[in-house]
């Protein structure tokens, strides 16, 4: 049995000659990759930081249509700078926290669209019954509030339309509260993992 490794040298165009490497050389490079760990210098370190951030959070990945780009760039970058994550793990961990932050600021544009969704259809509807927007009962003295408006009148409507219905806004309701405890978990982990490496002083 051999135990060299051949490693095929090609020379021009011309017949390939071999080349034998021996087993000293092997275990030798294999020992050097092990002592690798990556770039030392300040400036090394800075070129493949943030490798992770460029190709993990990008507006074509978590921009949906209707949202701005830029708006996306903006909250990433300042996202960034509150967390300051450094290293690809740091990085890993912040596009996930990043992600379900944009995510849980998407939930306020949802339930405006629902309540606003619910109103118009409410409001297209020609068989509604016509509703006033003063409300009077002999129990209400001089100096009551008798009024509702109409504002509050129609988000109640779409409310409880919705409450009939699918009951989406309690479906976002659950989602919402999902979100905050998963946003809350990654970054007690993000702080975790920063406060080891600063303790550790790699940087």
């Amino acid at each position: 049995m051999c135990v060299a490794r051949l490693d095929l040298i090609f020379i021009g165009e011309t017949m390939p000659k071999l080349k034998i490497i021996s087993n000293n050389k092997v275990r030798a490079n294999r020992e050097n990759a092990k002592k690798s760990t990556g770039p030392r210098t300040v400036s090394g370190k800075e070129k493949v930081s943030g490798n992770a951030l460029t190709h993990g959070l990008t507006a074509e990945k978590h921009v949906i249509i209707g949202e701005s780009i830029e708006e996306f760039n903006t909250f990433k970058n300042s996202m960034f700078n509150v967390y300051e994550p450094f290293g690809a793990y740091e990085e890993e961990i912040f596009i996930k926290l990043a992600e379900l932050l944009w995510r849980l600021r998407r939930v306020g544009v949802i339930e405006t669209g629902i309540y606003g969704n619910e109103i118009l259809e409410y409001d297209a509807d020609t068989y509604k019954p016509k509703a006033s927007n003063k409300i009077t009962h002999s129990d209400f003295k001089k100096d009551d509030q008798n009024k509702v408006l109409k504002n509050q009148s129609l988000i109640g409507v779409a409310f409880t339309r919705d409450s009939n219905a699918g009951s989406s806004l309690l479906k976002l309701n659950t989602i919402e509260g999902r979100l905050i405890s998963r946003v809350q978990l990654f970054e007690d982990l993000l702080l975790k993992v920063q406060k080891r490496r600063r303790k550790g002083g790699k940087k």
